[in-house]
């Protein structure tokens, strides 16, 4: 196939999964063969603007504002730099990540009816704190306009169906997570002392980051020697810290803050835990697996697909402390359990999510050719 001018489009780079799937896609040449540029109606927070822009190369990024966060005035100037892509540059293939983007990026393709419109899902359930309902209407009525749907999981493509008006579609789905056998990795399956657990997200109330908390502080009660770290960061933040120190727990559970490399960091844990009630592919439950971790997850999203109980994972049904607490007690007792789960995790990584995995998904998706990428300058 013939190379062909695509336009990422995404809200920002916060530190996130879907941006930093981006980043992904890039670095194992997902776009090879192809004339990409990338728009982002904001900066976001964090280094991750700067790692893209080395990728891509910064002429290839065009930054709408320098703001850290999305607002109203922000997606306004977003609408009018698309516009102006599509007049000036004319896009044969549209890509558009997360909700806002994808609101205003519909909006403007239907004055471009030439362009390929693409929805690339990450989440199975769209979240709000404000006006959620309105999202799901907007998503599902500018829907008519996508004419091609990639998701991160089979879960996340069954889920966001509601979002669409029924058409004829082109549909893929693409996991943004690769791992590789120079990745660090866990050895050791020996128990600490304290207990080391670790999580890692944005802190959000989806992500059910309290429950873990309060798992934590049941377990000490009973006088159990327990610490937990926490990876990522998000609005909810402050409430969280605030709940630690009431409860005691300043010793014991700390807020790490984001960490590009967080699950190098998490190597001397023991056990990873992740409580999410809802999740598109989940790439730190993947990185902790990839990095041979034990892990003990609710079943939600991609989880329920890579994820084989009892097999490379403990899976949970619902976001329990009383559960989680079982689960990890079932972990402590039995030091083969925690090698089993945790080498099985690490094979299966690496065997379905490798560089050469995600370039033979390119090949199918976009036609791409076994040649070095090609970007269009700004």
């Amino acid at each position: 196939m013939d190379s062909r001018r695509i336009l990422y489009v995404i809200n920002g780079f916060d530190p996130g999964g879907a941006e930093h799937g981006l980043l992904s896609l890039l670095q194992n040449e997902f776009f090879a063969g192809h004339e990409l540029k990338i728009l982002a109606f904001c900066r976001g927070r964090g280094a991750l603007s700067t790692r893209i822009a080395s990728v891509a190369g910064a002429s290839n990024v065009v930054l709408v504002s320098e703001e850290a966060t999305l607002t109203l005035r922000t997606l306004l100037a977003g609408a009018r730099a698309l516009w102006r892509e599509h007049r000036t540059w004319r896009p044969e293939v549209v890509v558009l990540s997360l909700k806002q983007a994808n609101i205003v990026g519909r909006l403007v393709a239907c004055f471009f009816p030439t362009s390929q419109c693409v929805s690339f899902e990450h989440i199975a359930r769209y979240r709000a704190r404000r006006l959620e309902w309105l999202y799901h209407y907007l998503l599902w009525g500018l829907s008519f306009r996508v004419d091609e749907i990639w998701a991160d999981s089979h879960e996340t493509h069954r889920e966001t169906q509601r979002y669409f008006v029924r058409r004829r579609r082109k549909q893929h789905v693409l996991p943004v997570f690769y791992t590789d056998e120079c990745a660090p990795h866990k050895t050791s399956y020996a128990l600490h002392t304290p207990l080391r657990l670790v999580a890692a997200g944005r802190l959000v109330g989806r992500k059910n980051m309290m429950v873990a908390i309060e798992a934590v502080r049941a377990m000490r009660a009973r006088g159990d020697a327990v610490s937990l770290d926490i990876f990522g960061d998000g609005p909810d933040a402050p409430m969280m810290q605030e709940a630690i120190n009431a409860w005691g727990l300043a010793d014991a559970v700390r807020l790490a803050g984001y960490q590009q490399d967080w699950a190098s960091h998490a190597l001397g844990h023991d056990v990873f835990v992740n409580l999410s009630d809802t999740e598109g592919f989940c790439i730190v439950v993947a990185e902790a697996m990839a990095a041979g971790l034990p892990v003990v997850a609710t079943a939600v999203g991609g989880i329920r697909e890579y994820g084989r109980d009892g097999q490379n994972i403990l899976k949970m049904d619902l976001p329990d402390a009383t559960e989680l607490i079982a689960q990890i007690d079932r972990l402590t007792l039995h030091e083969s359990l925690r090698r089993r789960l945790g080498e099985s995790a690490r094979r299966d990584m690496l065997a379905e999510y490798s560089a050469d995995a995600m370039r033979r998904r390119s090949r199918i998706m976009l036609g791409t050719r076994a040649r070095p990428a090609s970007f269009h300058g700004a």
